[in-house]
């Protein structure tokens, strides 16, 4: 008798485990569940390559790791406006953080001092900063620059 309650244990608990790897009782299949679980590690494996050094509070730097145009075309997220924004900054100063013209400095060669302090990556997020509150977007900027010669 009691193996026979314990084949039945054993079975269910097998019913059981089969029926989650399948579908589970939400009704969720498996497959859409694994595509999120690679992306979350997909996403860990990311931030890890750009989690702080131990015991700094300072980020560690993309330069390893990925190019302004990249960089810029992440924060974006928008093709077009990386198109704009592409032209205006090669115009401007090809990309080039140490690029200076009189008092303007940088990639987006912006008139602030602090722009010939920082990295590219602190430049660009600068200047799409200014170009958001001054413009809203660079194609707008861009159409600016294309007009006026500045933006």
């Amino acid at each position: 008798m009691r193996n026979t309650a314990l084949n039945s244990t054993y079975i269910n608990e097998f019913d059981i485990h089969d029926t989650l790897t399948a579908q589970n009782a939400s009704g969720v299949h498996r497959e859409p569940l694994r595509g999120v679980a690679r992306g979350v590690l997909v996403a860990i494996g990311l931030l890890l390559c750009i989690m702080p050094n131990a015991g700094s509070s300072e980020q560690m730097q993309f330069k390893s790791y990925i190019s302004y145009k990249q960089y810029a075309s992440m924060l974006l997220d928008n093709s077009q406006e990386y198109k704009c924004l592409d032209q205006l900054y090669t115009h401007e100063s090809n990309w080039r953080p140490s690029a200076k013209n009189g008092t303007h400095y940088g990639i987006p060669q912006g008139n602030s001092a602090y722009l010939s302090r920082v990295d590219g990556y602190k430049q660009i997020q600068w200047g799409l900063t200014y170009i958001n509150s001054r413009y809203g977007t660079p194609c707008i900027a861009l159409h600016h620059w294309k007009v006026y010669g500045w933006h």
